[in-house]
């Protein structure tokens, strides 16, 4: 692998019992948007990876309004939730959003899990 790029994880929880699983390659330093916008691109004809997203600003960022045809719904309270995890450790809940977070290094994994 190109020592400018980095293999990061992703996966999308759109239920308790449902994972879908993907790697992709990008270059260090990139956002976890772009991971999941890598996902979409590796396999544009598959619909479990696309999303949709709202911006807000350069304070706030992008809000995750659907991925794979599974919709936040504030209503009801369920959100996509933006989860990662470095190596073996367990993945915890981002403080900042998708679009913010920088990926340092391979070795991560990149979560969004809808609850």
């Amino acid at each position: 692998m190109d020592p400018s790029t980095i293999s990061v994880n992703y996966e999308v929880h759109p239920s308790s019992n449902v994972v879908n699983k993907t790697t992709v390659i990008l270059p260090i330093n990139s956002t976890a948007l772009d991971v999941m916008k890598a996902a979409v691109d590796q396999d544009p004809s598959c619909p479990k990876y696309k999303f949709t997203a709202t911006y807000y600003g350069s304070k706030l960022g992008f809000f995750i309004n659907a991925i794979g045809g599974v919709p936040a719904t504030p209503d009801s309270k369920f959100y996509w939730a933006f989860y990662h995890s470095e190596g073996s450790e367990e993945p915890k809940l981002s403080d900042i959003g998708v679009s913010s977070f920088s990926i340092p290094s391979s070795d991560y994994t990149i979560i969004m899990k809808y609850e």
